[in-house]
């Protein structure tokens, strides 16, 4: 009977709809040769092969995460932190913001400021502009959820954050920065909306289309461009928009997201006054939910929008993935572009666009 489990769990799954969120591998079945018998790699290529095309196996997973998260408070997933308050957080930020990891050298990041100047001025020779865009993460505002475990295992208490010694050492050079962090500061004791959901790991909508707003009147005062106004008006909706339960979604559990009430934020802006310019940005997920706005909004003529390993010319539905700069066309793109954005969340500043300053610095003829 225990044998013929996965038959009826099988059925139920598919009649019920059950899946799975995030990434998920499937194996391919092993070579079935005798090297492959002797060096062990078919015993275990097998193994494999029938755990992930084992029917039944998604609901199984499901019920296993479930019992986990709701019998013994443990996270199913090594990469999400249970809190207290049943607060979601990626390991990786709190390890960052707590001095779990070192933080950025000063050294490290004059030369980076160094590089960046290069690059501004190199971009202002031909009447482009640049600038940086900081945003923060969920464990500067919630501090007070994160288990004691991990501030008893820092390490680095004694040396300055990431967010803190990199706008040191701006304050030092002439870069044009928009700090959302700074102006988070000065908003987030009266705003209305949570600044994060305990189920996500990225601002909620309400806060990144604050952000954006801000930034809006920001680059209307510094770009030689004109950016009109934006408003914001919310709405709470019966289930959460993406990403306001994206780290809870990737638990896989059965219950839905608990931290309601969710809301969308519908961003609003008159049509662009005089000439559009054309954009090109590079960061991560954060640019998601501000950068993203503006493009959706009109107020660039073109873009080529490139997060993490994936990049978008001009449409936002169509991702190019690369592994390498030198499979974009990156002089191509640069030469285009009258505004250049770099992105960069606070937990990130020790690899700051992720190799593409690098890459810059190496092959400056892209510029």
């Amino acid at each position: 009977a225990i044998l013929l489990m996965p038959l009826p769990m099988e059925l139920l799954s598919r009649h019920a709809g059950i899946g799975l969120s995030g990434v998920t591998e499937e194996a391919a079945p092993p070579s079935m040769d005798t090297e492959a018998l002797m060096d062990g790699s078919l015993q275990s290529g097998l193994d494999s092969y029938v755990s992930s095309e084992l029917p039944g196996r998604d609901l199984m997973i499901k019920l296993r995460n479930q019992a986990l998260f709701s019998v013994f408070d443990i996270s199913p997933n090594s990469n999400i932190i249970i809190g207290k308050d049943h607060d979601l957080f990626e390991e990786e930020y709190i390890s960052k913001y707590e001095k779990v990891y070192p933080p950025a050298e000063e050294s490290y990041v004059r030369e980076l400021c160094d590089d960046l100047t290069y690059i501004r001025d190199r971009l202002e020779e031909q009447g482009k502009e640049l600038y940086i865009f900081i945003t923060p993460t969920k464990v500067r505002y919630y501090e007070e959820d994160v288990p004691d475990t991990f501030r008893a295992g820092a390490a680095f208490t004694d040396m300055p954050g990431n967010h803190e010694i990199f706008t040191k050492v701006l304050s030092e050079y002439d870069l044009k920065v928009y700090d959302s962090i700074a102006y988070i500061d000065t908003i987030k004791e009266g705003f209305d909306y949570p600044l994060y959901y305990r189920t996500g790991t990225h601002w909620s909508w309400p806060l990144a289309t604050a952000v954006t707003i801000d930034l809006t009147a920001w680059l209307d005062e510094q770009s030689s461009y004109s950016f009109t106004p934006g408003s914001m008006e919310c709405r709470e909706v019966s289930a959460p928009v993406y990403p306001d339960a994206d780290i809870f979604d990737s638990l896989n559990l059965f219950e839905e997201p608990y931290d309601r009430p969710y809301y969308e934020a519908v961003f609003s802006a008159a049509p662009q006054e005089g000439e559009r310019p054309s954009l090109f940005c590079r960061g991560g997920s954060f640019m998601g939910q501000s950068l993203t706005t503006l493009i959706n909004s009109g107020y660039f003529d073109s873009f080529t929008y490139v997060e993490n390993t994936n990049a978008f010319r001009n449409d936002l539905t169509a991702p190019v993935t690369f592994s390498d700069y030198s499979e974009l066309d990156l002089a191509a793109a640069l030469e285009e572009a009258d505004i250049v954005i770099l992105e960069v969340n606070e937990a990130h500043i020790p690899t700051m666009s992720f190799g593409l300053i690098e890459y810059i610095m190496e092959h400056p003829e892209v510029l």
